[in-house]
């Protein structure tokens, strides 16, 4: 059922409006959100490590990605160009399409995990993160 609706800009935004501890009603419809149930709905899977956007990630974890010249500045929040070149491109992508922010001068913590799940370092449980 769920893959005949369509996108509907209004819908969705009363949606997110009323989005409360994982739950939404509208118009006494309840909905509950877990990785359960989006893993469901999306199709993908719910497995991998539960880990949330605030939860630390220890700099032996970014060493792998960031140019040999820049290891030793490393901090929760650094500056884009300290990448290696290698991952720019997959970088880029996961600040458009999975943070949705589009700024490109600063990577976070929550971006350098992002970035160990998609290239297999350590796989992480989307549907939880979503």
């Amino acid at each position: 059922m769920v893959e005949k609706v369509k996108y509907h800009h209004e819908l969705t935004r009363l949606f997110v409006l009323h989005l409360h501890d994982a739950q939404v009603n509208l118009v006494g419809d309840f909905f509950t959100f877990t990785p359960k149930n989006i893993a469901t709905i999306i199709g993908i899977p719910n497995v991998g490590e539960y880990w949330n956007k605030g939860q630390l990630v220890g700099k032996e974890h970014y060493e792998p990605y960031i140019k040999a010249s820049h290891q030793k500045k490393i901090s929760r929040v650094f500056p884009f160009r300290y990448l290696q070149d290698t991952y720019t491109p997959i970088m880029k992508l996961i600040i458009k399409y999975f943070t949705s922010q589009g700024r490109f001068s600063h990577l976070y913590t929550y971006h350098v995990r992002l970035l160990m799940h998609f290239t297999r370092v350590r796989m992480m449980n989307l549907p939880y993160f979503i």
